[in-house]
């Protein structure tokens, strides 16, 4: 099985909070959640959307996959 390529890096905000930045190549339906679980897990603690954007073909895929509420 051949490897996914990613690349992470770090960018600090302008109110100096550190945000990393992962960015990989073939996504999976898990790779979403994921990244989206971290986002809420951001927002709950510091009060700041950072939820991933979603193009309208990715959604309606996991929408069909029954992984996103319609």
């Amino acid at each position: 099985m051949a490897r996914r390529k990613e690349a992470t890096t770090s960018v600090y905000l302008p109110d100096g909070t550190r945000m990393f930045i992962k960015v990989m190549d073939g996504l999976l339906p898990e790779d979403l959640i994921v990244q989206g679980a971290k986002a809420e897990g951001y927002r709950i603690i510091t009060g700041k959307d950072k939820f991933p954007v979603i193009d309208k073909k990715t959604k309606d895929y996991l929408v069909r996959l029954d992984i996103l509420p319609e």
